[in-house]
């Protein structure tokens, strides 16, 4: 998860955007009396960024600057498919069909990506790596042709995330296909979003945001007692503006969207966001999706699914299970938006 793994990521990082950037001047009235600390980095091919609203010690802000590398390093040891001597890594090369041991956290998040793969039907699937690689959204672009149906019917031979398993006690997870490929690209960083944020609260902070390339958890409030501010992007090619203003305190929220990264062939669009079910690029007007979530972990990857099952499909899936989702789509002549009230409610000021 380094280097140019941001590229191929079912993510538009920068969907989501802090309100209190120039993006949205009318969020900026209170930025003068907000004078929060802020520690950055860089992880999993993007930039991390935890905004402490709480008065902090000189002395602290070093010690809680090295936990954060520390938590986010050992994420990567377990789940970066670009360290060959990661468990993923490990376990990508393994032939073997037996239970593999794996650190707990590792076991956690692919347990929790089956569960999602299995809630949204197959959308969500973290096996579906070799389908991105083979529409050419993966590491190393080489041209632009189209695979052909055959092509396509061979590489999702090796994918499906009913061929993974995943136990808790002992941590260990096991594939059925000796091919089987697992990258968690599509969830990993709202894990490592989650591992920070409960880090924080260990160490006693009561207000702060942690944001890894625009995967956020809102813990408390801001120093001046207000929400936390993001604004969702308008999902417009070529331009930046704010569609909506979420106000949260002790929620997670995760932005997907496909109008940055594609590409045309013969007049036809081509997005990143790869549906796993018929192995080939979405093809419906959806745009942006924006899910609340107790958890970043689950928010990314449901935000991924969305993105591939299109305006309706998702829709019905947030009504069935009650959740805050915020979809936002546009074609050539119309935009248009969807609001679920479990997200109203959840961002109100």
């Amino acid at each position: 998860m380094n280097g140019d793994r941001i590229k191929r990521f079912h993510k538009i990082a920068l969907c989501l955007i802090l309100a209190e950037s120039v993006f949205c001047s009318g969020c900026q009235q209170n930025e003068e009396a907000f004078q929060p600390i802020k520690i950055t980095g860089s992880t999993m091919g993007t930039f991390y960024e935890v905004t402490i609203a709480d008065d902090l010690s000189p002395d602290q802000i070093p010690k809680l600057t090295d936990r954060i590398n520390e938590l986010l390093e050992q994420i990567n040891a377990e789940m970066s498919t670009y360290d060959p001597q990661s468990e993923i890594s490990q376990f990508n090369q393994s032939q073997s069909l037996d239970w593999y041991p794996v650190s707990p956290g590792f076991a956690h998040v692919v347990n929790e990506a089956i569960r999602i793969s299995q809630m949204t039907g197959g959308a969500f699937d973290p096996t579906v790596g070799p389908l991105v690689d083979l529409w050419h959204f993966g590491p190393e672009i080489k041209d632009r042709t189209i695979p052909t149906q055959e092509q396509i019917d061979e590489v999702k031979s090796a994918v499906g995330y009913q061929h993974l398993e995943a136990r808790l006690d002992p941590p260990s997870i096991r594939k059925s296909k000796p091919n089987l490929r697992l990258d968690l690209s599509a969830i990993a960083k709202g894990y490592a979003v989650d591992v920070v944020a409960e880090e924080m609260k260990t160490q006693g902070i009561q207000g702060c945001l942690v944001n890894i390339g625009g995967e956020v958890v809102a813990v408390g409030h801001k120093g001046d007692g207000t929400k936390w501010r993001l604004g969702i992007e308008k999902p417009i090619e070529g331009k930046r503006d704010i569609e909506r203003v979420a106000h949260l305190t002790d929620i997670a929220m995760a932005t997907s969207g496909d109008y940055r990264n594609f590409y045309e062939v013969d007049g036809i669009r081509y997005s990143h966001t790869i549906d796993p079910v018929t192995g080939r690029p979405a093809t419906h007007h959806l745009r942006s999706v924006s899910v609340l979530s107790k958890t970043c972990l689950e928010a990314d990857a449901l935000a991924t699914a969305m993105m591939a099952m299109g305006m309706e499909k998702s829709q019905n899936l947030a009504t069935e299970n009650q959740l805050a989702v915020g979809l936002l789509a546009r074609d050539e002549t119309q935009a248009d938006s969807y609001f679920s009230t479990e997200f109203k409610n959840l961002t109100k000021e």
